[in-house]
């Protein structure tokens, strides 16, 4: 099988072109090559964390891979079949970004039929990632939208830089999966989670009232914020999500602490990026929009969502998945935000 040609330094250049290649690689058993790997970064190549999304897709389908070294700005991947179920633990032993990790086996389970039970450990809420809050709020009940079945347990958090966290994934999938039209303007409750760790109860609750107070001069419905600030952890540190969650809406912002930044701040931070989605009038936040690109290639038919920006994330999984998968993805603007439809892949995954 012809090997399929992936320039790292496209689009945002980062881990994402990586690990959505690698995961799309052994959904649809594809060999692939992935070459000027974060090519324009301050340090090139794969850093720790890329380098362990990279080995357990490799680990989960037995496949082959070179070039999995800290540095490395080339690898090629041969899937092998995939495994009926997959156990293991992940041990990124940094505080590298457990839900990066869990977004790029999740789908191979999903698509690939793999009964996944893996213990991840690592960060939870480190910057240039989603939090696991957000991975459970909005990114978990998409998933199981589409027909599959996910446990995240959140066994301890964990901050940078010594990280710590510990999360349990459980997955399985339907084999009924369908495309899904996520277009509904219907308003659900604001829900705010605050969240801290070896630092004073009341930076969370600071941060909490932070977000209320923004809120609150908008004509949206919100919860009582619940607050979260007990528990061990090895390093101080705190976040804050903000979202909607309904049955066709998922946006949500998210805000990480961190030293010399006020609670106050963290919050009016979060605030600000949820009310900008709300305004736009999208059904998905543009974050998670970048997310279900990679699903939603996967299965046929046709998909739809409003988002209200198209990020450079974005765009990169987009000619991704279109590369690998032969799906066809088409944007336009409509008002404040952006529709997309996808049409799945009309290969069979695995």
């Amino acid at each position: 099988m012809q090997i399929i040609e992936v320039d790292g330094s496209q689009g945002e250049g980062g881990g994402q072109i990586l690990r959505s290649s690698l995961t799309l690689a052994a959904i649809f058993q594809k060999p692939v090559r992935i070459f000027n790997i974060r090519a324009g970064r301050k340090v090139p190549g794969l850093r720790p964390q890329h380098l362990q999304s990279a080995l357990v897709v490799s680990k989960m389908s037995g496949g082959t891979i070179k070039g999995a070294e800290i540095g490395s700005t080339e690898i090629v991947y041969s899937p092998h079949p995939l495994p009926e179920k997959f156990t293991d633990l992940i041990d990124v032993r940094t505080a590298g970004s457990i839900s990066l990790i869990a977004q790029t086996i999740i789908p191979i389970s999903i698509f690939g039929g793999v009964e996944l039970d893996v213990e991840i450990r690592g960060g939870t809420e480190v910057p240039n990632s989603p939090t696991i809050d957000y991975l459970m709020k909005l990114v978990v009940p998409v998933y199981e939208k589409l027909g599959a079945e996910i446990s995240l347990d959140l066994k301890k958090r964990g901050y940078y830089p010594r990280g710590g966290g510990d999360v349990i994934v459980k997955c399985s999938s339907s084999a009924d999966l369908k495309p899904i039209q996520l277009l509904s303007q219907d308003k659900s409750p604001v829900r705010i989670l605050s969240i801290s760790r070896q630092l004073p109860a009341h930076v969370a609750s600071r941060q909490a009232e932070a977000a209320m107070k923004l809120l609150k001069l908008s004509s949206l419905k919100v919860e009582n914020p619940r607050l979260d600030s007990v528990g061990e952890c090895l390093s101080p540190g705190s976040s804050i999500l903000i979202y909607e969650s309904g049955s066709d809406k998922f946006i949500g912002a998210s805000a990480l602490g961190e030293r010399g930044k006020s609670a106050e701040s963290v919050g009016e931070e979060a605030g600000i990026h949820f009310l900008s989605e709300v305004k736009s009038g999208a059904s998905v936040d543009s974050h998670l929009a970048d997310m279900l690109v990679t699903l939603l290639s996967c299965i046929p038919g046709k998909s739809a969502f409003r988002t209200s920006a198209l990020t450079d994330h974005f765009s990169t999984n987009c000619e991704i998945s279109k590369k690998i998968t032969g799906c066809e993805i088409e944007t336009r603007k409509s008002g404040d935000s952006w529709s997309v439809e996808i049409v799945g892949s009309p290969e069979k995954p695995n």
